[in-house]
């Protein structure tokens, strides 16, 4: 599958993934709304994954303790569109923006049923560099 992967620049990107938290979060997993949209994603770095002009999925990464400690969490991929490896390449995206601003550790937030997908992630360190700490983990149910 061939998909871009940007960073979400226009108010237009913001509406695509706002949409695309709704269908998944929101809609599809019954998370109340009031616990979707929080004041992080004004400052928070939200990438996109581009399908043939079509937004389908996104994440975000934001400054968490201090400039070298952040938080990723809010990934999401419509359900059409999963089983591609999305969230993996969301996840090295993440990473070369990571090692560009020297985050030294990126927190975790996530639904307690996708630990495992983070936990085999995080098992593929690059050149030594530990790209998750699993810590602040919000249980949703």
């Amino acid at each position: 599958m061939n998909v871009k992967i940007r960073q979400a620049i226009t108010d237009l990107d913001y509406l695509f993934l706002r949409n695309i938290r709704i269908k998944v979060f929101v809609i599809e997993q019954q998370i109340p709304w009031q616990w979707e949209f929080d004041h992080y994603d004004e400052s928070a770095i939200h990438l996109l994954v581009e399908f043939e002009n079509q937004i389908i999925g996104t994440g975000r990464l934001y400054q968490y303790e201090n400039e070298f400690e952040y938080k990723l969490g809010r990934m999401s991929v419509l359900e059409e569109f999963r089983g591609y490896g999305l969230g993996t390449k969301i996840l090295r995206q993440f990473e070369i923006i990571a090692k560009k601003k020297n985050v030294s550790e990126i927190y975790l937030e996530a639904q307690s049923d996708k630990l495992n997908f983070y936990l085999k992630e995080k098992k593929k360190e690059i050149n030594g560099w530990r790209r998750f700490v699993i810590k602040n983990f919000l249980l949703k149910s």
